[in-house]
């Protein structure tokens, strides 16, 4: 019983991760697009002052933060479920590859 709701509980906590990671995401674009809003009104209003290095850190930094955490979450979650994964399922698979 205190089993099933551990796992109850880490379910929702994924679910709610992925909403919170969702909307981060989001408003990362938000700011992305307002940025360029900003750049397009400065190279119109005053082309001398442009800019875009600010705009560029802004876009590649969390992207290159958020590739590689990614690729490490994916990496143990997968590692997680072949060990998770009963061992007469793994045979069938292993059968379906080979022919």
């Amino acid at each position: 019983m205190k089993k099933a709701k551990h796992i109850k509980k880490l379910k929702t906590f994924r679910e709610y991760s992925k909403k919170v990671l969702a909307l981060m995401i989001v408003l990362w674009f938000a700011g992305a697009v307002f940025g360029m809003s900003i750049i397009v009104y400065q190279a119109i209003a005053v082309p001398e002052c442009l800019t875009l290095d600010s705009l560029l850190n802004y876009i590649g930094l969390p992207m290159t933060g958020g590739i590689v955490g990614y690729l490490v979450k994916s990496a143990v979650e997968n590692k997680q479920k072949i060990i998770n994964q009963p061992p007469e399922l793994e045979n069938e698979i292993t059968e379906d590859c080979e022919g």
